[in-house]
């Protein structure tokens, strides 16, 4: 979420944001690799995965340790030091746009330097390399867009940390997303520390410290979010939803809707649809 300044859809309206060119690629130099002096030529996310990476910009020393992202402008002289006793791994996305609208170049040179490396953020850098090796024919347009969407998330993460808010813990993260890509599965607390990388007892105190409930109570809500969105979205029978979104019968599932929203699943996609045509009947008489 962008919490200062203009909106999302306001910025990507401008027809200057659109990348007129986007390179990735992933390097790991040796220990006391260099690079430059150098003239920047676009705007640069730099990824550093091990090891660290200084960087002297115009002059002015700054310092990137691993698991950081950070972002370099054009038209700036820059020298780049990596660790001097170990492997420094990187990764970097070069997105040109040679007419950045003013405002959108100094909200993101107002955020602080460098950023927590997000699991979303690794992820995309990691879609963007694979991407840059597809034989697809909208390969390069579909760069194009995750550069973008790349340098949204950064700024939207930077502005966040701006406004206060602190970064989502790597482990809650990595639990939170294997929480969304299992929630049809029988999960155990196990299962959930496990994709986090920690122990049940620290993701319990991790999970209440960010969203005020434990890891399973979490799943459940999101269980009941996914399946109310398909009630609204979709025509499949109540029963098939409740089984798509982890619950073993339709009554844990309806009364898990009922706690959340005070209405039946059939009342929820009522609402949703502004009235109950044939098809809708037919469900709550057959399901």
């Amino acid at each position: 979420m962008l919490a200062i300044g203009k909106s999302v859809s306001e910025i990507i309206m401008k027809p200057a944001l659109w990348p007129e060119n986007v390179k990735v690629g992933d390097v790991v130099y040796p220990p006391g690799g260099a690079l430059g002096p150098r003239i920047q030529y676009s705007i640069e996310l730099v990824i550093v995965h091990t090891g660290e990476m200084t960087v002297w910009i115009d002059g002015q020393r700054h310092f990137a340790p691993a698991g950081t992202v950070s972002i370099l402008f054009p038209e700036r002289e820059e020298r780049f030091v990596f660790a001097r006793h170990c492997e420094t791994h990187h990764s970097f996305m070069h997105i040109h746009l040679p007419d950045l609208p003013a405002d959108v170049r100094q909200r993101l040179e107002a955020l602080p330097w460098p950023l927590p490396l997000s699991t979303a953020m690794h992820d995309l850098i990691r879609s963007a390399l694979n991407l840059s090796r597809s034989p697809l024919s909208t390969a390069d347009m579909l760069l194009k867009t995750l550069g973008l969407h790349i340098l949204l998330r950064y700024l939207g993460e930077g502005e966040r940390l701006l406004a206060g808010e602190e970064a989502t813990h790597p482990a809650v993260e990595r639990a939170r997303q294997y929480i969304q890509a299992h929630l049809s599965e029988p999960l155990a607390l196990a299962d959930i520390a496990r994709a986090g990388a920690v122990s049940p007892p620290h993701l319990i105190r991790l999970f209440r410290a960010t969203f005020d409930r434990t890891p399973i109570a979490y799943l459940w809500d999101q269980r009941v979010r996914r399946g109310i969105e398909l009630l609204e979205d979709t025509g499949l029978p109540v029963s098939l939803i409740a089984g798509q979104c982890g619950f073993q019968t339709s009554y844990h599932f309806s009364r898990r809707v009922r706690q959340a929203t005070g209405l039946t699943p059939i009342e929820v996609r009522r609402r949703a649809w502004g009235g109950a045509d044939e098809q809708t009947r037919y469900n709550e008489q057959e399901h």
